[in-house]
């Protein structure tokens, strides 16, 4: 379970740890709050030189005071003025890693910042304490929930923006959970059941298509992937519909995720060390059925579809090989080049069915389609390609307020040519192994109809976290969700 986050009038007397924002080195804020002695030793662990406390922001230090026979910590952290919502989130952040390092399980922060800036500490605070427990059966491996109570005079406003913010953080927490389930758990059908049971309740209509369905369609491409695997693929449709004013012929936004539940290359098969973590594979789906998720928890005023496309990539005697042509959905025919570039053959099914059954305004993908990718952008930045520059930059400037950092790549007719086959429409590889990333961005913008704005986010070297992260711990980050779900609410 993650952190237990409290907001009261005042803070209590009873907690023996005590967090003190301390604003642009400033403590004379905090004269009626802490006692004289307590308040000159703030000072002096501020003006000490040789102190740990660089009133960077972020930086902490503690000490402790035996006041009225009462011993109490007290933790300073350093916040620059101004600070925008994402940096007090880290602050957050960074007040779990050291509560947890230092063993504190309960304390409480000081009536210091506004209410929009407690939230957004508290939920950093929330975001970090993320833990993966489900499979430990050892007790002393479950590390104890942090209660962190937090003083705010206006506890009504602070609690009304955290509850908000924790819908979006919950929904993260879905997508971290979902990955980080191993392949014996979560497979095509138990991952369409799993998001039934997420979204229960929330106001969503969700189809599932399983593989009899799929194969009758014509969805030729996704079912290929899936076909060297006792478990099948499926698509999952998840429609919702917050609009407080339903406009005739009004198109919704599409949301269309990458789900390859485990990835052993099939017929192009990985290299061992390649393999581990390709449970996380589906990390794209993970960001989709998250971000949806947090839109209808929050009753955002928008229309959008979701569609997932679900399968396990194995190696059977049915599989699919190198040198097969594949019909997909559109019609349009796939010479396979290399089985371990699956990912983009159920995206292209996906990507067809929710333009043929919707013809959304705006088209936008999300996988973790390529290792050429992380080659470029490394493991902190996701790749954005687009058909429409505006599309494009939204994304690349969400970072700053989410965390989810994007960066543009290109995608063009020269990659385009690259994809060229001689007996079929197109080859799943380009000709090169230069410029993967873009080569499989082309390969999906042949399955864009109608010139609408589309943009694919590659999230190969995003999706699992190698490190601690001020909001993300090591393993599965839910890159996407947060970046989606301001993208969304603000698309016009």
């Amino acid at each position: 379970m993650p952190a237990i986050i409290q907001f009261t009038k005042s803070c209590s007397k009873t907690i023996d740890t005590i967090v003190v924002p301390i604003v642009d080195g400033k403590v004379t804020a905090l004269k009626d709050v802490v006692s004289a002695p307590v308040l000159k030793k703030m000072k002096s662990c501020i003006t000490d030189k040789n102190g740990c406390f660089d009133g960077k922001h972020g930086s902490c230090v503690q000490f402790s005071s035996n006041d009225k026979d009462k011993f109490t910590t007290y933790i300073l952290v350093a916040v620059d003025k101004g600070s925008k919502a994402l940096d007090l989130e880290k602050i957050g952040g960074k007040i779990c890693v050291y509560l947890s390092a230092n063993k504190i399980k309960t304390a409480a922060v000081l009536d210091v910042l506004k209410a929009e800036d407690v939230a957004a500490l508290a939920n950093g605070f929330y975001l970090r304490s993320y833990k993966f427990m489900k499979y430990k059966t050892d007790d002393k491996a479950k590390v104890q929930d942090i209660t962190l109570k937090i003083a705010c005079d206006k506890k009504a406003n602070a609690d009304r923006e955290f509850t908000k913010m924790k819908s979006i953080s919950d929904a993260v927490f879905f997508a971290r959970d979902v990955v980080s389930e191993p392949p014996n758990a979560l497979y095509p059908e138990s991952y369409a059941k799993e998001i039934k049971k997420t979204l229960r309740g929330l106001g969503v209509k969700i189809t599932v298509l399983d593989d009899k369905k799929l194969d009758k369609m014509g969805a030729g491409a996704l079912t290929a992937v899936g076909k060297g695997s006792d478990r099948k693929p499926r698509l999952v449709i998840v429609e919702y519909d917050g609009r407080s004013k339903k406009v005739k012929g009004e198109k919704p936004i599409a949301l269309v995720g990458k789900g390859v539940t485990y990835d052993t290359g099939g017929y192009s098969l990985k290299p061992g060390g390649s393999m581990e973590k390709m449970k996380m594979d589906m990390g794209g789906s993970a960001a989709m059925i998250g971000t949806m998720k947090a839109l209808a928890a929050n009753k955002v005023d928008t229309y959008v579809v979701a569609v997932v496309a679900l399968a396990e990539n194995m190696i059977a005697g049915n599989a699919y090989r190198v040198d097969d042509v594949l019909t997909s959905l559109s019609g349009k025919t796939i010479e396979v080049i290399n089985t371990d570039a699956e990912g983009r053959l159920c995206l292209a099914d996906a990507l067809t069915y929710v333009q043929d059954k919707y013809d959304p305004s705006v088209v936008v993908d999300a996988a973790t389609l390529t290792g050429a990718c992380m080659g470029a952008l490394g493991t902190d930045m996701a790749g954005v390609f687009s058909n429409d520059k505006k599309l494009e930059t939204s994304f690349w400037k969400n970072g700053d307020v989410t965390g989810d950092h994007f960066w543009p790549l290109p995608v063009n007719d020269d990659f385009d040519k690259q994809i060229e086959s001689p007996i079929a429409d197109m080859r799943n590889l380009g000709t090169s192994r230069l410029g993967g990333a873009s080569t499989a961005a082309v390969f999906l913008r042949r399955f864009i109809t109608n010139d609408r704005p589309w943009a694919h986010l590659d999230i190969a070297g995003t999706a699992w976290a190698e490190k601690d992260y001020d909001l993300i711990p090591k393993g599965a980050s839910g890159f996407g969700v947060r970046a989606l779900y301001h993208w969304v609410s603000n698309y016009k």
